[in-house]
């Protein structure tokens, strides 16, 4: 072996764990998706019986936590 050989492999171990965590920490954070994001509390409501010929009504909240704006094209019932 020849003189000093721990220093240099000390050496370059300490710059091969630099390598790996500039390469695994310097990534930048997730960016949330631009566009309309639809947020809705409730996905389902159950009117339970309802007698024929009344009205049942309910309401849903529904919001657009996105950046653009939000289009509802179509709604259906069950």
């Amino acid at each position: 072996m020849f003189p000093g050989k721990d220093k240099i492999m000390k050496k370059i171990l300490a710059a091969g764990i630099i390598i790996v965590a500039a390469a695994f920490g310097s990534h930048a954070p997730a960016q949330e998706a631009k566009g309309p994001k639809i947020e809705i509390k409730e996905l389902r409501y159950d009117l339970g019986k309802v007698v024929q010929g009344t009205q049942a009504t309910h309401v849903f909240e529904v919001r657009n936590a996105g950046t653009e704006p939000l289009v509802i094209e179509r709604v259906q019932t069950s």
